[in-house]
């Protein structure tokens, strides 16, 4: 059975996930929504360097673990800080529903503006 540390959550992150919402005028578009905040430990597994249309450009990959939490998915932006990871895949460990693993990426170039 795997059991979760407590005080190895010492990372606050947001989760912000896509939302539809009303603009003034009536109409609804989609955009992104803070809906949580919670205590993560974040470990960096790897970075790697590309060439991206003739530029340099880098990307740092992330092992972030939580509690389990029930409507995650992979088009949601987690944020600690500056700093925006963008979801990989989640790992619900043993399916016990106790803690969740993400793996996501961290584009340093490519910023959400609304996060």
């Amino acid at each position: 059975m795997y059991k979760l540390d407590a005080g190895r959550l010492n990372k606050r992150i947001e989760i912000w996930g896509y939302q539809e919402v009303e603009n003034p005028l009536g109409g609804h578009k989609v955009a992104l929504q803070k809906k949580a905040e919670v205590w993560a430990e974040i470990h960096p597994t790897r970075g790697t360097e590309f060439l991206e249309y003739y530029q340099d450009s880098n990307s740092l990959q992330y092992r972030i673990t939580m509690r389990y939490r029930a409507g995650i998915t992979e088009k949601d932006v987690l944020v600690r800080g500056e700093h925006q990871f963008e979801i990989n895949s989640i790992i619900d460990i043993d399916f016990q529903h106790i803690a969740l693993e993400i793996y996501c990426t961290e584009l340093k170039d490519h910023v959400i503006p609304e996060a």
